[in-house]
């Protein structure tokens, strides 16, 4: 029966990304597979994302006297410079992106009694429905901006776009123009929200997988509690002492990898959402731009699940510090008093997720970016 349970939670882990996976390999982007090669479909991404952002650049210097259109058109590049940089970061770096995968993958071969299985199954549908709500909200909300000004287009005639991006030597006033631009726009969302949001959905993934780790060290701590208030011998009391260690050990060094890897992305979405909600707020102080409380929606969305992974990590750290005060090391022999006291070292300085290797990844960061972000906005408004 345990060991059905422990089957079925690492399948469910399958299972979620083999969807990531299928979707990431219609793009030619798979790099969680240990596997992956260049395709054909990979330079077409490549070359998609190039022109992409090319456009946008030149969007920003054709509207440069056009307050709304320049604002809509940098808002734009900067969902752009967010998609290149998973792309140059995840292909450049592919193997080690795998590896990482792989490494949350053995998680789940690792427990070893019920309860830890149950922490396993907890998070694993945790997950699921995390996935699922990002992926519909995302996607979906996509796919209603896309079609949403073809409904106004057709209900009122006002040529409205979904996005900033103008196709050069096309005029978005003209009805040719305007549907050739519209098309473009529409088969951007073809490809890039697929692609967005698998790659979120494999960091969620790798998340809720340390999750799992402090959760099961925090059991392992009560264990060693119940077998030194029991009287155990030193020998077994010893021997779980250097599983703990060893557990602790592998899940600092995880963090660190996945901070390592993921740290520069995290920068760069950070800082692009900070951006756009203080060109947002600036060009909302100017005139009405209805465009630009979606904007600010998204935005804050996207800096709130980013900030809230973080400060999972954050908080799960703290209290497998405070669970090891609570054990009763007072009752244990020296040099195991000694690896209670180096672990408890080790959990104080432990690794965290962090903005660009600078701050930490936490709930304090999603306050300070919106402070910040309203200082910018009243300097802006005081030129």
């Amino acid at each position: 029966m345990a060991n059905r349970r422990k089957l079925a939670a690492a399948a469910e882990f399958d299972r979620i990304l083999a969807v990531q996976s299928w979707i990431l390999r219609r793009l030619g982007c798979d790099v969680f597979d240990l596997n992956y090669r260049f395709s054909p479909a990979t330079w077409v991404i490549v070359f998609l994302a190039s022109f992409y952002m090319v456009i946008s650049a030149y969007d920003l210097y054709r509207f440069r006297n056009d307050v709304f259109n320049f604002a809509f058109s940098l808002v734009t590049l900067s969902y752009g410079v967010i998609g290149c940089t998973r792309i140059v970061l995840f292909l450049r770096n592919s193997r080690t992106y795998a590896q990482i995968v792989v490494e949350a993958r053995r998680t789940y071969e690792q427990v070893s009694n019920e309860r830890e299985q149950e922490v396993q199954e907890r998070y694993t549908r945790m997950l699921k429905r995390c996935v699922t709500f990002y992926s519909v909200s995302f996607i979906g909300g996509c796919i209603m901006g896309g079609f949403f000004p073809l409904a106004v287009y057709w209900w009122t005639g006002l040529k409205v776009l979904p996005f900033g991006v103008i196709l050069p030597f096309t005029d978005p006033d003209t009805i040719e123009g305007y549907q050739l631009n519209y098309l473009y726009q529409v088969s951007c969302i073809v490809w890039t929200p697929p692609g967005l949001t698998a790659t979120q959905n494999v960091y969620f993934a790798l998340v809720f997988n340390l999750c799992i780790q402090y959760d099961v060290l925090k059991l392992k701590l009560e264990d060693l509690d119940k077998l030194i208030r029991d009287g155990a011998e030193y020998d077994t009391i010893h021997e779980k002492l250097v599983e703990i260690i060893n557990w602790q050990r592998h899940l600092v060094d995880f963090i660190a990898e996945i901070d390592r890897n993921f740290t520069v992305q995290t920068f760069v979405e950070i800082s692009s959402v900070a951006m756009q909600m203080v060109i947002v707020l600036f060009v909302l102080h100017i005139d009405v731009w209805l465009p630009g409380y979606m904007v600010i929606f998204v935005a804050s969305f996207q800096l709130f699940v980013l900030c809230i992974l973080g400060a999972m990590i954050e908080f799960k750290s703290d209290i497998f510090t405070e669970q090891i005060y609570d054990i009763a090391w007072h009752r244990m022999r020296t040099p195991e008093q000694k690896m209670v006291q180096f672990m408890l070292a080790k959990a104080q300085y432990t690794m965290q997720l962090t903005y660009g290797g600078m701050l930490p990844l936490n709930m304090n960061l999603f306050v300070t970016i919106y402070k910040k972000t309203y200082s910018v906005f009243m300097m802006l408004q005081n030129m």
